[in-house]
């Protein structure tokens, strides 16, 4: 399967990100979210499935993407971290989308 480059901003609370996806994600993704600007958009350069396993056994699948961080590297983060903002390429750092 091949697809194209998209467009994510981490979500604005990360604290519910962590609720909603709890127990299946670290609370140390919650720390790496912070990694990254909130309303920049960030392009996804690749996804990754994962089996998430929590404390007592439990398995969930999820995803990670790789992203560009602020500081200059690349990391593969939980996707549930980040919301979907657009499939343009030609996308402005300043024209992202607001609710």
């Amino acid at each position: 399967m091949q697809t194209g480059i998209f467009f994510v901003k981490v979500k604005g609370n990360l604290e519910k990100a962590f609720k909603d996806f709890f127990p299946h994600m670290s609370s140390n993704y919650i720390k790496m979210g912070k990694l990254f600007k909130k309303n920049k958009v960030y392009p996804v350069l690749a996804i990754e499935k994962v089996t998430v396993f929590s404390k007592d056994g439990t398995e969930t699948d999820s995803s990670r993407f790789l992203v560009p961080s602020e500081n200059k590297n690349f990391l593969w983060i939980q996707s549930e971290l980040f919301e979907f903002v657009d499939v343009d390429s030609d996308l402005k750092q300043s024209k992202t989308k607001k609710k």
